[in-house]
């Protein structure tokens, strides 16, 4: 089933998001008040299906925070990594002092995090972001450190999008998202393969939302 590309896409920065020029508090300030992304919406259903309470969450690339204080008002413990300064302004301002002491905030790129054992990881429009050896030697830390009955929660960019031509940027085809969750319990892979906007303006969007977990037994 396809996502609705009106609905999450249409705020997504340009795939230059790493030149200097590109205004990150614009960015934030245009996306701040908007509602969790259908993929976290995804996650959240998913969570109840396996009833599994608040734990250890990761949010990768948690950009202006609404996913993160969803997670922490409902109990999580979150690690936000972001390796934007901007965005943890933004979120530390907006963290209730009832919750604070349950967010860890680190401001580096995610290939270079040293990943806690976790229950819940959850990133939106990020992981394409990294190059693919990056990319891939990401994902091994990800599967090493999911706990046993763990979520996760992603999405990646296709090859049919308007950037995958960009060598900097990770684009899968499906045979190679399928490999990414070898041997876990797919809850969900839903592509999106449909024109839409972006902060900058029309694309094509071609996007693959994941939601697996993994197994209580068993090898991964």
């Amino acid at each position: 089933m396809a996502n609705d590309p009106g609905q999450a896409p249409d705020t997504e920065p340009a795939a230059d998001v790493e030149d200097e020029t590109f205004d990150w508090a614009a960015y934030y300030r245009h996306t701040l008040g908007r509602e969790p992304r259908p993929l976290f919406t995804k996650g959240v259903a998913a969570l109840r299906e396996a009833r599994l309470g608040p734990g250890q969450a990761i949010e990768i690339g948690f950009g202006d925070g609404t996913e993160t204080l969803a997670l922490l008002a409902a109990g999580w413990r979150v690690l936000a990594i972001d390796p934007t300064p901007d965005a943890a302004e933004v979120l530390r301002s907006r963290v209730p002092a009832h919750v604070a002491g349950n967010l860890e905030i680190r401001t580096v790129p995610a290939e270079d995090a040293d990943l806690p054992p976790f229950d819940l990881i959850y990133a939106g429009y990020a992981l394409s972001f990294l190059e693919p050896t990056a990319f891939h030697r990401f994902w091994a830390a990800v599967r090493r450190r999911l706990r046993r009955g763990g979520l996760i929660v992603v999405n990646i960019f296709g090859v049919r999008d308007t950037w995958a031509d960009d060598p900097t940027m990770t684009f899968l085809d499906v045979d190679a998202v399928q490999r990414l969750v070898d041997g876990m319990e797919v809850v969900t892979i839903d592509e999106e393969d449909a024109d839409g906007d972006s902060f900058i303006g029309p694309k094509h969007w071609h996007v693959y939302d994941i939601v697996a977990r993994r197994p209580m037994k068993g090898a991964v």
